[in-house]
C-alpha cells in the first residue's frame, strides 16, 4: 500500500511539473501553433481515467476512472462540436459519467477490495457504528432524545 502511494506521488508530481512547464512555454510563446488549438484538451482528461482505470487495485478508482474517462470524452465532444453539443445542451452527459462511475464502482466492488466498505465494517467493528433505532445502552443517561 505505501509503495502504490509513492508511485502515485510520483506520477502526480511529475505531472505537476509538466503542466507547469507547459503553461510556462505557453505564456512566453513557445509552444508548437498546433498546441493553440485547444480542441485536443480532453484527450489529456480521457487518458488520465483510462490510467486510472487500468491501474485500478480498488473498486473506488475502478469508478473514478470511469467518470473521468466519460467527462474526458464529453469534454472533446463539446470543444470538437460533435454532434451539435454545446456547454448548455449536453451538461447532463455529467450526470451521465458520474452515474456510470458510481455503477462500475458497485460492480468492481464484487471482485476489487471496496475501501469505503472496509473502513465502515472497521467503524462497526470498534463500536463507532451507532445504531439509532436500538434501545439505549446500561449507564446511558436516561434524559434526551432516545428516551
Amino acid at each position: 500500500m505505501n509503495e502504490d502511494r509513492n508511485w502515485r506521488r510520483l506520477f502526480w508530481g511529475m505531472a505537476l511539473i509538466a503542466a507547469g512547464v507547459l503553461l510556462m512555454l505557453e505564456r512566453f510563446g513557445g509552444l508548437p501553433d498546433w498546441m493553440y488549438d485547444y480542441s485536443w484538451w480532453g484527450g489529456i482528461v480521457v487518458a488520465f481515467g483510462l490510467g486510472t482505470l487500468l491501474t485500478a487495485r480498488r473498486a473506488e478508482s475502478v469508478g473514478s476512472g470511469i467518470t473521468i474517462a466519460l467527462l474526458g470524452v464529453w469534454f472533446l465532444a463539446v470543444t470538437n462540436r460533435m454532434y451539435g453539443l454545446s456547454w448548455t445542451n449536453s451538461w447532463p452527459l455529467a450526470l451521465v459519467a458520474a452515474g456510470a462511475g458510481t455503477l462500475g464502482h458497485a460492480v468492481a466492488a464484487r471482485w476489487l477490495p471496496d475501501t469505503r466498505r472496509e473502513r465502515w465494517e472497521r467503524h462497526r467493528r470498534r463500536g463507532v457504528y451507532v445504531d439509532v433505532t436500538s434501545e439505549p445502552h446500561e449507564g446511558a443517561p436516561k434524559e434526551g432524545p432516545h428516551v
